[in-house]
């Protein structure tokens, strides 16, 4: 065939018209010869391929792989400590840090999703109601650092200085104590970031985990912090690119093949139980819930990591078919970058899943 397309090794009792549907949905125009594959996840038979080994752009499916490697790396149970101290200055305090990747200076976000709430280490050490303060740091985002100015401005009348030192400074201007956060384990960000698919805590996750390595968090840096943790976990890993850990880059280049083996791994090690929990369910939560109205046979029977950027829709994850579950992985990058191309693209992934879902394997 001149297609790239295979569809091989369905089960023997597979009906013929199933077999014509998810091919002709494979080859669906509106995925524009997309890089997939979809395999049992306990036998690893294919069920349907279309050039599984070429890589392309996997926009926020990465995080799938991001997330594997933070646990990897970090451990699933690692946690991140933020203090705030007195100084012998007057209205002027001390800012430790773990570079704790989970802070918000946002209440309700805090309360919503989990983040440290920052902001109530200043409200904890300001008990007098100053309207300015001088505040060192270390160990903290600038990003964060400059939200939580703003934040105090906005929400508190108050003015802060914030002064950046280094890890040795810090140790002679902190007198004493005064109040701590402790993020929640790892496992929870990265249930959050694969059910919310927030870019900025899959990146600072993905650098964590190179510093860890000591390696640096640019383009080769990453991609050797990848590679090593997939070739631990025995992923083919040939000709994966990594750019960023959140999937905005459309540098980012990994196969299908890389993809559904990872999601094969993360559903038989229990150390990465929380990637497959923070999965979006079909038509159900995060960034499926409105996925599937024209494919209902498939709502809440597939859990998916979304993405998508430019040219390049995505979707990786797990269908369940009566008994049978299959892991999936599909990479369109070659669609028309407009909001219609896109849609047309999601409907005819959900439109494939349903199929696989309602088949009568």
């Amino acid at each position: 065939m001149l297609a790239m397309l295979i569809i091989a090794t369905f089960l023997s009792n597979t009906p013929a018209t199933a077999l014509h549907k998810v091919e002709k949905q494979v080859t669906a125009s509106a995925l524009a010869k997309p890089g997939l594959l979809v395999m049992d996840t306990s036998t690893g038979r294919v069920l349907a391929e279309n050039g599984p080994d070429s890589t392309r752009i996997p926009a926020s499916v990465l995080k799938l792989i991001t997330a594997t490697v933070a646990i990897q790396s970090l451990g699933a149970d690692r946690q991140y400590r933020t203090s705030i101290w007195r100084t012998e200055e007057s209205n002027t305090y001390l800012l430790r840090g773990s570079l704790d990747p989970f802070l918000s200076a946002n209440k309700a976000i805090s309360e919503k999703y989990g983040h440290g709430f920052i902001t109530s280490l200043i409200n904890s050490a300001n008990k007098s109601g100053a309207r300015k303060l001088k505040v060192y740091y270390e160990g903290l985002f600038d990003k964060d650092v400059a939200e939580l100015k703003s934040a105090l401005k906005t929400n508190k009348k108050v003015n802060a200085n914030f002064v950046k030192v280094e890890k040795a400074k810090a140790e002679t201007l902190g007198i004493e104590e005064i109040d701590s956060i402790t993020s929640v384990p790892l496992s929870e960000m990265v249930s959050y970031f694969v059910l919310w698919s927030d870019n900025r805590v899959a990146d600072r996750l993905a650098n964590a985990a190179a510093r860890s390595l000591d390696r640096s968090s640019n383009g080769s840096g990453l991609t050797a912090t990848y590679k090593e943790t997939l070739t631990t976990l025995e992923i083919s890993s040939d000709g994966l690119v990594i750019r960023d850990g959140s999937g905005l880059s459309k540098k980012n280049q990994v196969s299908a093949r890389t993809i559904v083996e990872l999601l094969t791994v993360i559903r038989n090690d229990i150390r990465f139980i929380s990637i497959y929990a923070g999965l979006p369910i079909a038509g159900k939560t995060g960034t499926l819930k409105n996925r599937f109205e024209k494919a209902p046979g498939a709502i809440g029977q597939v859990r998916a990591k979304t993405g998508w950027v430019n040219n390049s829709v995505t979707l990786a994850g797990y269908a369940v078919s009566g008994e049978k579950e299959y892991a999936f992985a599909i990479l369109a990058d070659g669609i028309t970058p407009t909001l219609k191309g896109r849609n047309a693209a999601r409907r005819a992934m959900d439109r494939l899943l349903e199929t696989i879902v309602m088949g009568d394997h």
